[in-house]
């Protein structure tokens, strides 16, 4: 009996042991090369779930920072000093650049070019912007993770759990790019659906908080786009929505966790994974002109908690088919 457990175990400890080099090899291959510098540029604080999922996936794919690898961070809103920070990479002479929002990306490619560093960004739409002409073949040294698309799905989401919605009240400052690109993206959408939309623009807080007091008096919801100022005093939306006992829905996963009532698109973490494993290629030795821009999952999430707030109810059906569910108490992926 003892013969038998020993000739059993052996095999056994040899697998385990075959099991925990393996999975060791990322990380040896990555210290034995040479210590990497990598750019990051994130001037949206909104963006901070991303980013911080793209530092925790390099570090997965065997990049340990103070061992082989350094970042060179640039996270202000000032377009200049954005600007500025870039240039001062390039004379480094990074081996890579991360950036996240438009801004930062359409700033990134001017700022690279010709000189052989590549860039990895996360923005709303590559192709509308200008910052490739397609997503496949681009032949760029830039690739990322484009987040357009999920829109017009998300206007249906809003009228599958409120049949009657008809008048949508959107506030958007058009301070980045992605403003715009997605009130297009909101309108076409709308127009399909039969759904009127105000467009309450502004430039300051106060400018908001102004128009959201000014809604017209049917409206049925209020649909945030991609907009920093707006974005970053969603308190301020949140606050007018409950006291007018509205929904208010995204395109996105940002705020989710704050009163958005229905959101649809992409999840911050898994963008932030998305754009480390192109880098983790990128560094690897794959050209990024070789690399498609891929197109961000799309993900349905429903804050039970905020819509018990304005007394809303959301159907059972559209429950079942949520991929994330804020309940009164926890959050529970479905």
């Amino acid at each position: 009996m003892q013969r038998i457990t020993a000739a059993i175990a052996f095999p056994l400890l040899s697998a385990a042991a075959i099991i925990i080099i393996l999975a060791a090899l990322p990380a040896c291959r990555k210290s034995a090369k040479k210590a990497f510098v990598v750019g990051y540029v994130n001037p949206n604080p909104e963006n901070e779930l991303s980013a911080q999922s793209f530092l925790q996936s390099m570090s997965k794919y065997g990049y340990v920072k103070g061992q082989n690898i350094s970042y060179i961070r640039s996270e202000t809103k000032d377009k200049a000093r954005i600007e500025n920070d870039l240039r001062e990479m390039v004379a480094k002479k990074v081996d890579l650049i991360f950036t996240l929002t438009t801004p930062a990306a359409t700033m990134a490619k001017k700022i690279t070019e010709g000189t052989g560093i590549p860039v990895v960004f996360v923005m709303y739409d590559s192709v509308g912007s200008g910052v490739v002409k397609r997503l496949v073949g681009h032949g760029e040294n830039i690739t990322g993770v484009q987040l357009a698309g999920s829109t017009p799905k998300a206007l249906e989401w809003l009228l599958a759990i409120q049949p009657q919605a008809k008048h949508i009240f959107v506030p958007v400052c058009f301070d980045t790019g992605a403003a715009s690109l997605s009130l297009r993206d909101l309108k076409q959408g709308a127009a399909k659906l039969g759904i009127r939309l105000t467009v309450g623009k502004v430039a300051t807080v106060e400018e908001l908080r102004a128009s959201l007091s000014e809604m017209p008096a049917d409206v049925d919801a209020i649909f945030m786009i991609r907009s920093w100022l707006v974005g970053c005093n969603f308190k301020v939306v949140h606050d007018q929505a409950v006291k007018r006992k509205i929904p208010v829905v995204s395109a996105g996963q940002v705020h989710f966790d704050n009163g958005l009532i229905l959101s649809y698109g992409p999840r911050d973490d898994r963008v932030g994974q998305q754009a480390a494993r192109l880098a983790d290629r990128i560094l690897g030795g794959t050209p990024a002109a070789n690399l498609p821009v891929e197109t961000s999952e799309f993900f349905l999430g429903i804050n039970l908690r905020a819509a018990r707030l304005i007394g809303f109810s959301i159907p059972r059906d559209i429950l079942q088919q949520a991929d994330f569910i804020i309940r009164e108490r926890q959050n529970h992926p479905n």
